[in-house]
């Protein structure tokens, strides 16, 4: 079953400036960096874990909350009956302490 993706306010907001600052590098790489966030975010309306995904190890009550990597950014999204709603998109690192494999 497709899901329906929504990209909230905040996540908008973190891809506008990620496009931006990479485009002051190389516009060509921006480009390439938003067409893979962009494919990444698609395809959690087909399949809400794909491999590669990590659940967020947050209180229950914040409900299904994954991360996933796309061009050296992470994208945290949340997993619902319906739909993925994409709460923000950050600069990748390793941060064991809150996420599982």
């Amino acid at each position: 079953m497709n899901k329906s993706v929504i990209i909230a306010d905040r996540a908008a907001t973190a891809m506008e400036r990620i496009i931006h600052h990479l485009q002051g590098a190389s516009l060509i790489g921006a480009e390439k960096s938003k067409d893979e966030m962009l494919s990444v975010i698609r395809s959690l309306g087909r399949n809400a874990a794909p491999n590669g995904s990590r659940k967020a190890r947050f209180d229950d009550k914040f409900g299904d909350v994954r991360s996933i990597l796309a061009h050296n950014h992470r994208i945290y999204y949340l997993v619902e009956e319906a739909r993925i709603v994409i709460l923000d998109v950050i600069l990748d690192a390793e941060i064991h302490s809150v996420e599982s494999a």
